[in-house]
């Protein structure tokens, strides 16, 4: 058996630039120091929020939902 398990995870938007046109675009990167996933949406936000030293680099950000399927196993599915 199969279940969808919703987790957020957070990335902000930094300014790079392109080394063959050198020119300059935003790119959605990770977080560093944040955690890799986080349960709730708001519990992104409000790692955000007290963590301004790991968010000084990137002052637009974005919680995007990540979908996992997850394997389990209930004793009711192997009933013969």
């Amino acid at each position: 058996m199969y279940r969808i398990v919703t987790k957020y995870t957070l990335v902000g938007y930094r300014t790079e630039t392109d080394p063959a046109t050198h020119t300059p675009h935003m790119a959605l990167k990770p977080v560093p120091g944040a955690p890799h996933d986080f349960e709730t949406e708001q519990a992104a936000l409000d790692w955000a929020l007290g963590n301004h030293d790991d968010m000084r680099h990137h002052r637009e950000f974005v919680v995007l939902p990540v979908h996992h399927m997850v394997l389990t196993w209930r004793p009711d599915d192997t009933a013969a």
